[in-house]
């Protein structure tokens, strides 16, 4: 029976953009899974009550129901231990851990103020008044106050991908030679400023960008061609 991934989409259903909604369909892709997808708007939660949660994203598998992002990739691993690893061993799978919290909590806080105005223009009518509401309530000011100033949260995106830039020293990718679940865990971020509609996040001559290249390539087959280093 086929997995199946509920993940946010925009207005345009085909449109998906949630970080940890693509770190479960690039682990889906790492793993060599035949999966479908169910895009659902903000206002949708009723899509996936079976999971007895409120957050994206959600697998079914069977009569398995598996929610939040790293719980999904070590759902995975152990489900279909045959198929390709999202960790090598258990010293990358405790690395890979700390680095998807790293992501997670600490970089990615840089990114709404990037993107919050343009994620905005691209979800579906019925889900603005609950995103401009929830979100200013979160942020304490307005979605166009807090998104003034994107060259501010670029640079301090940039600042704090320090610690990823130490970790690609001499490697190809965080999992060495080739990917593992740390690779995907900062492309799934990245793609949540691109698939919105920002590219320009990167300097050329930044190692991260070589490293993101390389990535968008490996996990092509997932990932829409519109999207570019």
């Amino acid at each position: 029976m086929t997995i199946t991934l509920y993940e946010l989409s925009g207005a345009d259903r085909s449109l998906r953009f949630a970080p940890h909604c693509w770190k479960s369909k690039l682990a889906l892709q790492h793993k060599q899974l035949s999966f479908g997808t169910e895009p659902v708007w903000f206002t949708e939660k009723e899509k996936f009550a079976l999971s007895g949660q409120p957050l994206l994203p959600v697998i079914t598998d069977a009569d398995k129901v598996v929610s939040d992002s790293w719980e999904i990739a070590q759902y995975l691993e152990s489900t279909y231990p045959n198929k390709p690893s999202l960790f090598a061993n258990e010293e990358a799978k405790a690395q890979a851990e700390s680095f998807h919290q790293w992501v997670s909590s600490v970089l990615s806080k840089h990114i709404p103020g990037i993107i919050i105005l343009d994620l905005f223009n691209i979800i579906a009518e019925q889900d603005k008044e609950y995103f401009r509401t929830s979100r200013e309530a979160r942020l304490g000011t307005s979605l166009e106050e807090f998104a003034a100033t994107p060259e501010k949260h670029i640079q301090n995106l940039q600042t704090e991908l320090a610690h990823a830039r130490d970790l690609l020293k001499n490697k190809m990718y965080f999992g060495g030679d080739k990917p593992d679940y740390r690779d995907i865990c900062l492309l799934g971020t990245f793609l949540w400023i691109a698939s919105s509609g920002t590219s320009d996040f990167l300097a050329k001559d930044d190692v991260i960008y070589s490293w993101y290249q390389r990535v968008l390539e490996d996990y092509r087959e997932v990932i829409p061609t519109s999207i570019s280093a």
